[in-house]
């Protein structure tokens, strides 16, 4: 019989991303008008693999993102594990967060209720936690950088996030609201548009190495040489383009491509 699984709020949870460092975050809430799906808050420091620190010292961290997810995957598939409790929730920083979600459709009645599809980047909605979503249309400038994705997310893209800074999966609301690397993380791209394959390694938001290949030609972009052969170093942010999820690639396809024919 499978073991039963039992989180309580003020629960604090260790992920260990890539056996490199640890990660931790706190279940905080349920969302009753989001599925009554579990809200986490997820700490900023990175500890070292060998590290085991304080409850007090984990929750006391600046917070790095607030999500909506469902912990008992998570710990099914040994993504994370429960460490111990705390009665300090942040109840009071919670109350300030902004959810976002974006629809494609729209319910009206003509003279029977139907759906019909309507712009997403015209049609957002906001919320706190346990409050009524509300719809607002377009998503005001004051948000774009405040608001959290508040979609129930899956435990991969929680870790991912926790790796990366941002969510790998595809969605339009990207195109208004930036996703953004930490400073020090690798990601590789490769793309392909009108027979145009261009591979991309980024430091951050910034384009490091780029390789176009183009009717059998290989141009190798750095930041020390950013032009070639009419070509120049992407200077746009990461988060500038709305990537997709297929676009995304490990260091090691990305390092072939680069290495090849050299």
């Amino acid at each position: 019989m499978a073991k039963r699984i039992v989180t309580k709020i003020g629960n604090v949870f260790c992920a260990e991303i890539d056996n490199e460092f640890k990660c931790y975050f706190q279940y905080i809430s349920n969302d009753l008008y989001n599925l009554n799906s579990s809200v986490i808050r997820v700490f900023k420091k990175r500890y070292p693999m060998d590290s085991n620190p304080t409850i007090d010292q984990i929750i006391n961290d600046e917070v790095a993102f607030y999500a909506h997810t469902i912990l008992r995957f998570g710990i099914q598939f040994n993504a994370w594990y429960k460490i111990g409790k705390s009665t300090e929730i942040g109840e009071k920083e919670l109350k300030k967060v902004y959810f976002c979600q974006t629809q494609d459709h729209e319910a009206v009645f003509n003279p029977f209720p139907e759906l019909i599809w309507v712009d997403p980047l015209k049609n957002w909605y906001l919320w706190h936690v346990n409050e009524e979503h509300q719809r607002i249309g377009k998503l005001p400038k004051k948000y774009w950088t405040i608001v959290e994705p508040g979609g129930v997310i899956p435990y991969i893209d929680i870790i991912n996030r926790m790796r990366y800074g941002f969510y790998k999966y595809a969605s339009v609301m990207y195109d208004v609201i930036k996703r953004i690397p930490l400073p020090d993380v690798d990601v590789y791209l490769k793309t392909e548009e009108d027979g145009i394959v261009t591979y991309y390694q980024f430091k951050g938001s910034h384009a490091v190495r780029q390789l176009i290949v183009t009717d059998g030609k290989e141009i190798r972009l750095t930041a020390d040489n950013p032009k070639a052969d009419g070509r120049k170093l992407r200077t746009a942010d990461f988060g500038d383009t709305n990537w997709r999820n297929q676009d995304f690639i490990e260091k090691d396809e990305f390092d072939r491509a680069w290495n090849e024919n050299r």
